[in-house]
């Protein structure tokens, strides 16, 4: 069997059919594990389907960050206050900021 690059993989799905919220969050927390391990983090994931975070990513002394992944997402028409094309902002909920969870933009067109 042939190794395939999951990133580009992936990519190509997205694009050629329509993905659902659910399972386009499961590829970016994925591939931002994936990320995370390339850059020699330690990486553990969330079995829990309401944790606040995704994923735990420690490094070598032990020093530890919660992470939760969002997808980038891009404003699809004009509000009052933006415009169509911007970023959506994403922040952390109240129970994320009481434990320190960091949120992880990921960007599926990298």
């Amino acid at each position: 069997m042939e190794l395939i690059n999951l990133h580009c993989l992936d990519l190509i799905l997205i694009k050629m059919m329509k993905v659902n919220k659910s399972r386009k969050g499961i590829i970016a927390e994925l591939q931002a594990a994936a990320h995370f391990t390339e850059q020699g983090f330690h990486v553990a994931k969330s079995l829990d389907p309401q944790c606040p975070f995704h994923l735990v990513i420690t490094d070598k002394k032990g020093n530890c960050c919660l992470i939760d992944v969002k997808s980038k997402s891009i404003r699809k028409t004009d509000t009052y206050q933006n415009k169509a094309g911007d970023v959506i902002n994403r922040t952390p909920t109240q129970k994320q900021k009481a434990m320190g969870v960091e949120i992880y933009i990921h960007d599926e067109t990298k």
